[in-house]
């Protein structure tokens, strides 16, 4: 497919990356050059110089030709005309616009669902829902760094972090089914910045991130087991009043909002939320203010989530938390992304980045009808997927170990007609209908796509 991305940004470069290694065909387009020429030095694609709200700059684009239009910027106007413009007078078939504006939001409408789309519009992602959204899940789940959950099945992938005293450390990952209880299988191993689809020779060292695909009910007997149980918190503490925090608290019940407390120095972004969560505990203050953690004991809480607009902030408070009592910390980055590879480092539980969030959410929407979801992991060299085995898919009857992914990827679950959940063997066979989780090396995605008769689609 030929994409037009309009935005070469962090977002634009990190999402090109991705289609590109799904060998598409990628234009990446800006009105500043130097963006579009750093663009061009990291991904191989072709870069424009152009106003996204011209009709010549768009038609030299190519964009008359292309089967999807994103639009990236950091302005909304700039995202949403572009996208109209292109509807309206190149008929590309689908458009995709990021808007931080919460009233444009509520125009997020979805072409399948037969809603009319917004200014002929597909899709508007909205990063901050997207990050609150995923905020929520983690907690849900019990706080475990990239939760995912998937739709057609009980299986969730998360991370865990290999401390030095961990019980998995200088083992084998062929032995460590029998060392830990529980459903699961290793899919993915992330060391030194570096990932990898593991082998069962494969051994574990301390500073490794594991990430694991597991049934549900078994992920507390599996997290006991290696010394990391977590329970679901019950006293929260939120830093920042941002539109982060506003789509979070709308994702809690009465109830468990009387259980948060916001912190944020802005007077009038506090008293928006206390007006807006009366059963919140709102305190107008600086975090950085000496003696703030004492005086509003914060070191009692079971979790802190840094939400500021600030980065650094974000790190150093979330950080800073842990070292005085907080049990789980939390922190959101919005633009530096080199702060993500130091979370564990820092002693963070997790890092949350709005950049990330928002290509994956956009890949979700990209996706063909035989992949249900799809999510990338580890600055995106690993992706996991849902996979629909439709009548005529190729590697319907054949066993998992006769789908030679030459340790590319591995198909790590295994949903039945919508009940039934396996962590399947290698002996098991594919059936028609089944829907499988599959996380695989993204620059072997486009052959394990192949492999899996998945077509050309994204």
């Amino acid at each position: 497919m030929k994409i037009i991305i309009l935005g070469a940004g962090r977002r634009g470069i990190r999402l090109a990356k991705h289609l590109t290694e799904e060998k598409h065909d990628v234009v990446i387009m800006d009105e500043i050059s130097s963006e579009v020429e750093e663009a061009m030095s990291s991904v191989d694609c072709l870069g424009i110089t152009g106003n996204g709200t011209d009709e010549d700059d768009l038609a030299e684009s190519g964009v008359k030709d292309a089967d999807v239009f994103i639009a990236l910027t950091g302005n909304d106007e700039t995202n949403l005309v572009s996208c109209g413009l292109v509807s309206s007078y190149f008929n590309v078939p689908m458009t995709i616009a990021s808007v931080k504006d919460l009233s444009y939001s509520k125009s997020n409408n979805h072409l399948h669902e037969g809603i009319k789309p917004f200014m002929g519009i597909s899709q508007i992602v909205n990063p901050y829902k997207e990050t609150a959204d995923h905020i929520f899940q983690e907690i849900d789940k019990g706080i475990y760094s990239d939760v995912i959950s998937f739709d057609n099945s009980r299986l969730i992938l998360y991370n865990v972090f290999v401390h030095k005293h961990s019980s998995l450390k200088n083992k084998k990952v062929k032995s460590i089914r029998k060392a830990v209880s529980g459903d699961f299988i290793l899919t993915a191993l992330n060391r030194n910045g570096v990932a990898i689809v593991p082998n069962g020779e494969t051994i574990i060292m301390a500073g490794d991130t594991l990430t694991l695909v597991a049934k549900e009910d078994s992920v507390e007997k599996i997290m006991m087991s290696i010394g990391s149980k977590r329970e679901k918190p019950k006293k929260i503490f939120i830093v920042g009043a941002t539109r982060i925090t506003d789509f979070l608290l709308k994702n809690f019940s009465p109830s468990a909002l009387k259980r948060i407390t916001v912190i944020a120095k802005d007077p009038d972004l506090c008293k928006e939320l206390a007006d807006k969560y009366p059963q919140v505990l709102v305190i107008n203050e600086s975090i950085t203010k000496e003696g703030i953690f004492i005086s509003e004991n914060i070191s009692s809480s079971d979790l802190l989530i840094s939400i500021t607009d600030n980065d650094e902030l974000n790190i150093l408070t979330a950080s800073y938390a842990k070292h005085n009592g907080v049990k789980i910390s939390m922190a959101v980055v919005n633009k530096n992304q080199d702060f993500i590879r130091m979370a564990n480092h820092l002693d963070i539980d997790s890092l949350i980045s709005t950049q990330d969030v928002t290509v994956d959410t956009i890949v979700k929407f990209l996706q063909g009808e035989k992949i249900s979801n799809s999510y990338l992991l580890f600055g995106g060299s690993i992706e996991a997927f849902e996979f629909n085995v439709f009548r005529g898919n190729k590697i319907i009857g054949k066993a998992l170990k006769d789908i030679d992914m030459r340790g590319k990827g591995i198909i790590a679950g295994v949903s039945k007609n919508g009940n039934e959940t396996i962590i399947p063997s290698g002996s098991y066979v594919v059936e028609e209908s089944d829907v499988l989780i599959v996380v695989i090396e993204r620059k072997y995605s486009h052959d394990i796509r192949m492999l899996l008769d998945l077509g050309e689609d994204v």
